[in-house]
């Protein structure tokens, strides 16, 4: 009996082989048995794909059939295991197992597939009124943990990112929030928000209109009872 165990680490939707090389495969073609079994993150073990009595069998598991084969000649020793389009329910450690003539080989592989943050979700909290305060907010509801955030400027029309206003800060608890005080009309623009992990990246944009003093007195007085502003109130 021989043995190796290592990890594999993928993104989901690539594709992965992975290796299973044995030296049986001459001693007696007719017994040759090859089976490859997975464990997932329920505990529960499947059958992926097995060769048996001069057939193959890659139907074993219902949510891997049309993606799981061998990847070349398994009689003469390559057993790789080849898997497309790769899921999360992909994840988990592999086994394969070769059985010829009383002899065993097996070979031990943990497959993590990393999931790249989901398009997050931007949005704005808050008065946006000279003076007042706010927040940005950003969140990605799915992907690999961790999941970094970064809010950034849009400085012009081609969509260049650059530096936040001096007056914001990112929440260290919630790194997906960044607050703004005293608010002026200089931090109006547009402001981008980036989701990453170890498996990509995903970003998000939200517009920021901060209005003058005088539009917000109109606004709660719901007209306007004057024709032209004091200059104290102009924007």
């Amino acid at each position: 009996m021989s043995g190796a165990q290592t990890e594999f680490k993928r993104v989901a939707e690539e594709n992965v082989t992975l290796p299973c090389h044995h030296r049986l495969g001459l001693l007696e073609p007719r017994s040759l048995d090859i089976e490859w079994l997975l464990h997932d993150s329920k505990a529960d073990q499947k059958a992926v794909i097995t060769y048996s009595g001069g057939n193959v069998y890659n139907d074993l598991n219902e949510g891997q059939k049309g993606r799981v084969s061998f990847t070349s000649n398994f009689l003469a020793g390559d057993a790789s295991l080849h898997i497309v389009s790769l899921q999360p329910s992909d994840a988990g450690q592999y086994t394969c197992k070769v059985k010829n003539a009383g002899q065993y080989e097996w070979y031990r592989i943990t497959l993590i597939v990393l999931e790249k943050p989901s398009k997050p979700k931007c949005w704005v909290e808050g008065e946006l009124f000279e003076g007042k305060e706010l927040s940005l907010q950003c969140n990605s509801a799915s992907g690999t943990a961790p999941i970094l955030y970064q809010w950034q400027r849009v400085s012009d029309k081609e969509g260049k990112v650059g530096h936040l206003p001096p007056t914001a800060r990112v929440n260290i608890s919630n790194p997906g929030q960044v607050l703004m005080k005293n608010l002026t009309q200089m931090v109006t623009g547009l402001y981008q928000c980036t989701a990453h992990n170890e498996a990509g990246q995903e970003n998000c944009v939200v517009q920021v209109t901060v209005q003058c003093e005088y539009q917000r007195v109109a606004s709660i007085q719901g007209a306007l009872t004057i024709t032209v502003p004091p200059k104290s109130l102009l924007c």
